[in-house]
């Protein structure tokens, strides 16, 4: 897929602009396209956010870890934050969007609950703070689905991510 980065010089608009015949060009590294690749097979998948809050207060972004996209219950939180960058770098491109405020309605997110991750998550939690799990969907955007139409799947074999 080609997105312009800058600002469009037949249309004036921002980044990405989908408004005029400009060539757009995106570069994904290999884990983010296989990671795009499946909404190709999902358009849905879970999310979370694991957060230390304290007794009264909000949590600060210090004390979150988002997107949380479990691969397997026994993920690692190092493998975690890798997913986590990868969901974030797809996200501020504008190839996915990820809420917290729609959690997939039929999915199970015991899971998350009893992860791994979750676990060694929560053990960084000191006096007055409580481990909690806010859960959330990620989606293709049209963007996402024009970058996935535009991959070149015979050239990009899947990695393991």
């Amino acid at each position: 897929m080609h997105c312009q980065r800058t600002s469009c010089t037949s249309c004036s608009r921002d980044s990405c602009c989908t408004g005029c015949s400009q060539p757009k060009e995106l570069f994904l590294r290999r884990q983010e396209a296989d990671f795009l690749l499946r909404f190709a097979e999902l358009p849905f998948l879970p999310a979370a956010r694991f957060m230390l809050r304290r007794f009264g207060e909000s949590s600060r972004d210090g004390d979150c870890l988002s997107p949380v996209f479990l691969q397997t219950p026994c993920d690692t939180l190092e493998v975690i934050h890798t997913t986590a960058s990868i969901l974030t770098r797809l996200a501020s491109l504008g190839l996915i969007s990820i809420s917290y405020t729609e959690p997939l309605g039929h999915f199970n997110y015991a899971e998350y609950v009893n992860s791994d991750a979750f676990l060694e998550f929560s053990a960084q939690a000191e006096s007055f703070t409580v481990p909690e799990i806010e859960y959330g969907s990620m989606a293709l955007t049209a963007l996402g689905q024009e970058a996935i139409d535009d991959l070149e799947l015979t050239v990009l074999p899947r990695a393991i991510i």
